[in-house]
């Protein structure tokens, strides 16, 4: 008969990759059961979003079946309480602790998918850094988590005393549910588990300094959009829009969502605003989405019409292959995202 006592022992020898102690004396072991030639344990991680979970996972496994007499093995991953890491590191972080040293932080949203929301985000991130910015994004799309792949980042981010160091590419940091989960594997969370993670990712993620962090939102006025104007001490929010009505229709949804929350709008952002045809510089403007859209949401909401930002194929390129356009400063749309963190940054002064 498999006893308690010979799986604690076997656990014993499972250590915390990145404490270097074992998981029974670090208290992270929270429950055995067993049934017949069934165990089941419940393991609490330092943090919800441990970089080395599936590590520990398999680890477990492979202790547990080397007790004779073990068939099935089931591993249930929980997280500590914030007084069982208090204990463990000394404290417990705060949910702001890591963004103390973060000057602002300015959500990027709108109120529809597919509106280039994520793309304006990163080129904007880098428009920034360009003009001598510290830049950080938070990756709050949890079901659509695409920041990792308009980066090109495809390393995970490791631990340290607690906290996630986020991975940095052209300078900039960056923090993804994308990252954590690994290429293709479906994030599958409820509302409160989205809302948990976010908490997490600025708690537990060590931003360090940084003038700004930008924070990636899904579409619409659901649960991250949420937690975010309910739990962050935001700066101000840029709004994203296409020419067309349905798009401006859902954005004026979204302004009444942040301004209800009492968070000031900076502008609003209207992508894919027109098409040049090649020809240089006199060469015709198409309107695929219809024009003026923005800049009437604007004059409606008092707001400025921080810029407009053409379609390119280069731009799509540049998401697609990790190479954000805006890294070539001098190009038509380096310039358009240019214009619009120079407004960013006269309006907010960090």
């Amino acid at each position: 008969m498999i006893t308690k006592e010979e799986v604690l022992d076997a656990l014993k020898g499972v250590q915390d990759p990145e404490l270097n102690k074992n998981l029974v004396e670090l208290g992270m072991i929270k429950g055995i059961e067993i049934a017949g030639d069934a165990v089941k344990i419940t393991v609490a991680l330092t943090m919800a979003g441990c970089p080395l979970k599936s590590k520990i996972k398999s680890n477990v496994e492979a202790a547990v079946r080397t007790i004779e007499g073990v068939g099935h093995i089931e591993v249930v991953l929980g997280v500590m309480t914030s007084e069982e890491r208090a204990r463990l590191f000394g404290r417990a972080p705060s949910e702001m602790e890591g963004v103390k040293n973060v000057k602002c932080i300015i959500a990027v949203g709108s109120g529809k998918g597919g509106v280039g929301k994520t793309t304006v985000t990163v080129n904007l991130a880098v428009a920034l850094k360009n003009q001598g910015a510290r830049v950080g994004i938070l990756d709050a799309d949890m079901h659509g988590p695409d920041i990792p792949i308009m980066l090109g980042v495809d390393e995970r981010p490791l631990g340290s005393g607690g906290m996630l160091l986020p991975v940095e590419k052209y300078g900039i940091k960056m923090m993804s549910a994308g990252s954590l989960a690994g290429e293709g594997v479906p994030i599958i969370w409820r509302g409160p588990m989205v809302n948990k993670a976010i908490k997490e990712f600025l708690g537990h993620v060590n931003w360090g300094e940084l003038d700004y962090l930008l924070i990636d939102l899904p579409p619409g006025t659901g649960d991250a959009a949420i937690t975010v104007a309910n739990s962050i001490p935001l700066n101000g929010i840029v709004m994203v829009t296409t020419p067309q009505k349905v798009a401006l229709e859902d954005v004026r949804r979204a302004i009444g969502l942040f301004r209800a929350k009492d968070i000031k709008i900076l502008g609003i952002v209207e992508n894919m605003s027109f098409f040049k045809l090649p020809g240089g510089e006199d060469s015709e403007v198409v309107d695929i989405f219809g024009s003026g859209g923005g800049e009437k949401l604007a004059r409606a909401f008092k707001l400025p019409l921080l810029g407009k930002i053409p379609i390119d194929p280069a731009i799509r390129k540049g998401g697609d292959e990790g190479r954000p356009k805006a890294l070539e400063a001098e190009s038509e749309a380096g310039l358009a995202f240019a214009g619009i963190a120079g407004r960013i940054l006269s309006e907010c002064g960090c």
